[in-house]
């Protein structure tokens, strides 16, 4: 058994019927270049093969009997295949938007709490007789960077490596332990958080003035909670969901930020911002107050990049959604990440991290999020979340065909109904965008300017006399 950490369980505390808490890694391939030919029996096969391999691919949530405490992890490898594999087949043309079509009816479903926490979609009907492998998997499981590693296990860099095969004895399953096993177990981690709590109040007070601090010594300022006015994406949503991805070139995402001396991260923000600023303005619902975003970054020391869970910070960033200018809106981007990496250096760096072993205040705080609705709908605590993933950079087989296309997205969380998520795989970056789709029917409304937004970075970037100074230190966002 493995007891989950603070930070998993707080996206099972998130969790409901319209607040799926599950992350999508897409795959795009042909499978006639696979060595033998593909059937369903045969995935089925293959991905019985991964479950046997791949621990985190056996977890199911074991919770205490009488509610008290967080959850454990046990491995249950005796999986019902008919259950956690499921196929369908994309409207035609089956092109990148039916793909995405198919993904955003995906999504909706929540994991099933009483199996293991993943669930694998084989997407026919792709145009020229490409298919897609959708795989959801809890977030409460892996963060991008342990995402990130899952995906490198579950393909190969050698496109001689053959599909996995089963134990040829099937693994046990873990059984849940007897009560008097079980209590000492959650008493001690109980008696051991509060004997911890003095502590964390003492940090806490520590770094509430640090904010205060900044502002007195003429810092730049950070982006705070309910400072964005309220968009139609950030209501009460519904259990749909709406998905769009678009294709940039990674070669000019890294040219634009040589260019002008910023991240990568300031540039895939920046487009993002401008692309939902272009959007806005469509809809007459564009302001002089900018848009926030809540920017997930990885926490993980070198030690901790093979383990599984979550280890992220959350940067709080202003987009400057209200600058016109794209290159004036990126040093904009630039000087808000920059003051987000200062106040996290200058913060407690994991007193997040600590709170959330506190279980019954963050589930306390899950349950009364949702019922400030009506506050949000004026000022929500921020407008959306965005990240990105340095992902797989040579090429990813499976069976010996090539692995085309890497797509992944996390999930939204009231009130920010809108997610940006790019991850990189060889030369080309997926950014994508999850909606509910009662809120934002089309979000390729948003997603197609996406590109755009970059391409005109990128003809400023050829008459740029001088960069913008920024820090050249990034870390890349982990939420999915």
């Amino acid at each position: 058994m493995r007891r989950l950490k603070g930070e998993d369980n707080s996206f099972l505390a998130w969790e409901s019927s319209v607040q799926p808490q599950h992350t999508m890694k897409a795959v795009v391939l042909d499978p006639g270049q696979m060595s033998e030919p593909l059937t369903f029996d045969r995935l089925k096969t293959a991905v019985q093969g991964w479950v046997d391999q791949i621990e985190p691919m056996q977890w199911q949530l074991l919770s205490p009997r009488v509610g008290f405490g967080r959850p454990w992890w046990v491995s249950r490898p005796q999986i019902d295949i008919e259950h956690h594999l499921q196929r369908t087949t994309a409207p035609a043309p089956g092109g990148d938007e039916e793909l995405a079509a198919t993904i955003g009816e995906i999504f909706e479903v929540a994991l099933d709490r009483d199996r293991p926490a993943w669930q694998l979609w084989y997407v026919e009907g792709l145009a020229d007789g490409r298919v897609a492998l959708v795989l959801k998997i809890h977030h409460a499981v892996a963060d991008g960077t342990a995402s990130l590693r899952l995906l490198e296990t579950l393909y190969s860099a050698d496109p001689q490596t053959p599909l996995p095969q089963p134990r040829s004895t099937p693994l046990p399953n873990e059984r849940r332990p007897a009560p008097w096993l079980w209590w000492p177990l959650v008493l001690r981690h109980q008696i051991a958080a509060l004997a911890r709590f003095p502590s964390i109040i003492a940090r806490t007070a520590a770094v509430t003035g640090v904010i205060r601090r900044r502002q007195k010594a003429g810092k730049p300022g950070y982006a705070e909670a309910f400072a964005a006015p309220a968009m139609p994406f950030n209501e009460p949503f519904s259990a749909s969901r709406r998905f769009a991805y678009r294709r940039c070139d990674v070669t000019e995402i890294k040219r634009v930020s040589k260019v002008f001396g910023v991240t990568i991260n300031d540039v895939f923000l920046t487009i993002c911002g401008g692309a939902l600023r272009d959007y806005l303005a469509e809809n007459g619902q564009l302001t002089d107050e900018s848009m926030t975003a809540v920017v997930p970054v990885s926490m993980r020391p070198d030690e901790t990049e093979a383990e599984w869970g979550n280890k992220v910070a959350r940067w709080n960033v202003d987009l400057a959604t209200h600058i016109a200018d794209p290159v004036e809106r990126l040093a904009a981007v630039a000087s808000a990440t920059r003051t987000a990496r200062e106040v996290q250096a200058e913060r407690d760096a994991w007193l997040q991290h600590d709170w959330m072993e506190y279980w019954p205040l963050f589930w306390l705080y899950s349950r009364v999020l949702p019922i400030l609705g009506a506050k949000m709908k004026r000022r929500p605590m921020f407008s959306l979340i965005a990240s990105n993933m340095r992902g797989p950079q040579n090429t990813l087989y499976w069976g010996g065909a090539p692995i085309e296309q890497l797509i992944s997205s996390g999930p939204i969380v009231f009130p920010m109904g809108l997610n940006f998520t790019g991850w990189s795989y060889r030369d080309e970056m997926a950014i994508c965008v999850l909606t509910c789709g009662d809120q934002v029917p089309d979000p390729y409304g948003i997603a197609d300017r996406v590109p755009q937004e970059l391409a005109e970075l990128s003809a400023r970037a050829n008459s740029a006399g001088a960069g913008i100074p920024a820090d050249p230190s990034d870390r890349q966002a982990v939420s999915g």
